[in-house]
C-alpha cells in the first residue's frame, strides 16, 4: 500500500509534465480539460543492492480530469543481468510486478529492463550498473523553525563517502507515529431491546485496542542533492523532513526510516527535473519542462513515447525514534475538535427519537461520552446520561490509525 501511494504521486508528476507540453489552451481556470492526450506507458522502478523481491510499477498516463493513473496489467516484465541471467516478474496486484525470486544488484554487472505490454508492444532500457555503496552516517532530530517561522521538529542526515565516488544522492522516508485517544472512555452505548414505543439502551466494554493506535506515511516529494562542487563527498545536516509542533505526527512518539539512494549522474538529472516540476507553484507557469526523456525506449516503434527511468542504486537506511517531550514540550500541540454532541428529542415521539439515536450510534461516526471533562487528562465519571457523544476520532483512535503496533516499534 505504501508503494502504491508513492507511485501515484510520482506518476502524477510525470503525467502533468507530459500534458503541459501538449496542452493548447485552458478554456476555464476552474474546469481544466485535457487536449491532445496520448495514452503513454509509465514505468517506475529502482532496483537496489538489497536481497529482496524487487518491484516494478506500470501504469498509463491520465487526463487532468481523471482520478488517477490506470494500472498496466498483463505485461511480461523481466530484468536481465549481464545479458545472460533473467529475473522474471509476476503481477502481484494490478500494475505492480514483483520478482519471482529474491535478488540483489551486484557491483560490476550490467542490468537491463524489458517490458512487453498486453497489446504486444516492447520496451527496453539502457544497460545500467550499480552505484557506489555508501552508508548513512547519522539520522537525527533537531528543534528548528522553518522558512515560514513555524517551529517544530526537523529530521537531518549526515553521510560521507571517503572514496568520493557517490556524489549523487536521493532520499525517501517512511514515518510512523503513535496516536493516543484524547478522550478515552471504557464503554460504548448500544441498543439492548426494541420495544413497542421505545428502545432500551445499555453499555458494553469499548475495546482497549481503540485507546492507542499507529499510523504511517511515506515521503511524497523528491529530495535529491549532490556533492560535485564540494571539496569532499560529504553531506552534513541535510534536512529530509519537517514536522510542525502542532502536527499529530509529533503529538506523542514518532519514528522515521530514512532511505538513502546513491544514484548515477543521469538518474540524478531525471529526478532533478521531476523535483523542479513538483515544486512549481503553477502548472501553467512560464517555465514548462516539456516531455522528460528517460533511459527507456520502445522497441516496437521509435516514435512511441514512454515515461520513466530504470534505476539501479545502492541503498542505505536508518531508523530513529523521537518523543515529543524531548524537544517540543513548550510549543503548541495537536488538538482535535472534540465538542460534546447532544442529540435533541425536540417534539418527536420517544420512539422516533430513539430510532434516530440508534441510527446515530450505528453510523460509526461518533463515540459515547457521558460528560465533558475539565481537561483531556482528567478522569471522566459517568453522568448517567446516554445522549452525549464526541466525534469518533476523539474517543477511538482507529479512526486515525491501526491498533496493532508495527514489528519495528520500540516504546
Amino acid at each position: 500500500m505504501v508503494r502504491v501511494f508513492k507511485f501515484i504521486k510520482w506518476g502524477r508528476i510525470l503525467v502533468l509534465i507530459f500534458v503541459c507540453s501538449t496542452l493548447n489552451s485552458c478554456i476555464d481556470p476552474f474546469e481544466i480539460e485535457t487536449e491532445n492526450f496520448e495514452n503513454i506507458l509509465v514505468i517506475n522502478t529502482t532496483i537496489t543492492n538489497e536481497l529482496k523481491n524487487q518491484e516494478i510499477l506500470l501504469s498509463r498516463t491520465f487526463r487532468f480530469e481523471d482520478d488517477g493513473p490506470i494500472s498496466e496489467e498483463g505485461a511480461i516484465v523481466k530484468v536481465i543481468e549481464d545479458a545472460s541471467v533473467e529475473y522474471t516478474f509476476e503481477e502481484s496486484s494490478p500494475g505492480t510486478y514483483r520478482s519471482v525470486q529474491q535478488f540483489a544488484a551486484s557491483s560490476g554487472k550490467e542490468y537491463e529492463l524489458s517490458v512487453q505490454t498486453s497489446d504486444g508492444k516492447s520496451y527496453v532500457s539502457d544497460k545500467v550498473t550499480l552505484t557506489q555503496e555508501t552508508s548513512i552516517e547519522r539520522v537525527y532530530p533537531q528543534r528548528i523553525a522553518n522558512n515560514s517561522g513555524v517551529e517544530g521538529l526537523g529530521i537531518f542526515v549526515d553521510t560521507f563517502d571517503p572514496t568520493g565516488n557517490s556524489q549523487y544522492y536521493r532520499y525517501e522516508f517512511e514515518e510512523t507515529y503513535r496516536i493516543v485517544t484524547p478522550l478515552w472512555y471504557p464503554f460504548d452505548i448500544v441498543v439492548t431491546a426494541e420495544l413497542e414505543n421505545r428502545f432500551e439502551f445499555g453499555l458494553i466494554d469499548r475495546p482497549v485496542s481503540q485507546k492507542i493506535c499507529y499510523a504511517s506515511n511515506i515521503s511524497n516529494n523528491i529530495k535529491i542533492t549532490n556533492t560535485t562542487v564540494l571539496e569532499e563527498d560529504r553531506i552534513t545536516a541535510l534536512e529530509v523532513n519537517f514536522i510542525p509542533s502542532d502536527d499529530i505526527r509529533i503529538d506523542n512518539r514518532y519514528s522515521i526510516l530514512v532511505r538513502q539512494y546513491v544514484q548515477s549522474r543521469e538518474a540524478n538529472g531525471f529526478y532533478e527535473i521531476l523535483s523542479n516540476f513538483s515544486e512549481s507553484e503553477s502548472l501553467f507557469s512560464q517555465i514548462q519542462p516539456g516531455f522528460i526523456t528517460g533511459n527507456i525506449i520502445s522497441e516496437s516503434n521509435q516514435d512511441d513515447k514512454v515515461l520513466g527511468y530504470f534505476d539501479v542504486s545502492s541503498v542505505s537506511e536508518q531508523r530513529i525514534f523521537v518523543n515529543r517531550s524531548d524537544f517540543l514540550t513548550d510549543l503548541p500541540r495537536f488538538a482535535l475538535e472534540c465538542d460534546l454532541i447532544e442529540p435533541k428529542q425536540d417534539r418527536d415521539l420517544l420512539i422516533t427519537f430513539h430510532e434516530r439515536l440508534s441510527a446515530f450510534i450505528d453510523s460509526n461516526m461518533f463515540r459515547y461520552l457521558p460528560g465533558s471533562p475539565l481537561a483531556p487528562d482528567e478522569p471522566i465519571e459517568p453522568a448517567g446520561s446516554f445522549r452525549f457523544f464526541i466525534p469518533r476520532a476523539c474517543g477511538d483512535c482507529t479512526a486515525l490509525g491501526v491498533s496493532t503496533a508495527p514489528d519495528f516499534w520500540v516504546d
